[in-house]
């Protein structure tokens, strides 16, 4: 992959950076409470604490995650689940990175849209499925 000029790298930054900056005191809270973060690969990664058992007990909608991103921003339970997720939570920070800010409701607008077709909010929605498509295919190339 090529990697990006730096001026770019900061525009995107910039354009996600309202929804990073809302989520990235969940690192605190988690260190606080016995989890941790680091930064990986530009992108913070919060596991553990009170900030991963949230996650093991459920999401509002959507249920148990292993991890869940918002902008730059990456949640796990632990940095093993962190680990195995990288592929797929990567993909979203990219789909972040293209619709910035406005990503969240652009998402939730894709899943309302195939939940009206009679299909899963969750497992339907086409930024889920590009995400787990990235994360197949990566597995298939480590095999």
């Amino acid at each position: 992959m090529k990697k990006r000029p730096r001026w770019f790298s900061l525009l995107l930054y910039l354009w996600v950076a309202p929804v990073s900056v809302l989520f990235a005191p969940l690192a605190w809270l988690a260190k606080w409470t016995g989890g941790g973060y680091n930064i990986h690969s530009g992108v913070l990664e919060i596991w553990g604490g009170a900030v991963g058992a949230w996650l093991d007990r459920g999401l509002p909608f959507l249920g148990p995650a292993n991890a869940f991103t918002v902008g730059h921003v990456v949640v796990g339970i632990s940095p093993q689940h962190l680990d195995s997720s990288r592929v797929h939570e990567r993909t979203h920070v990219a789909q972040f990175e293209r619709w910035g800010f406005l990503f969240p409701l652009v998402y939730l607008l894709a899943g309302l849209w195939v939940k009206w077709q009679g299909k899963r909010m969750y497992w339907d929605n086409p930024y889920e499925i590009e995400a787990r498509a990235a994360a197949t295919s990566a597995n298939k190339r480590c095999d």
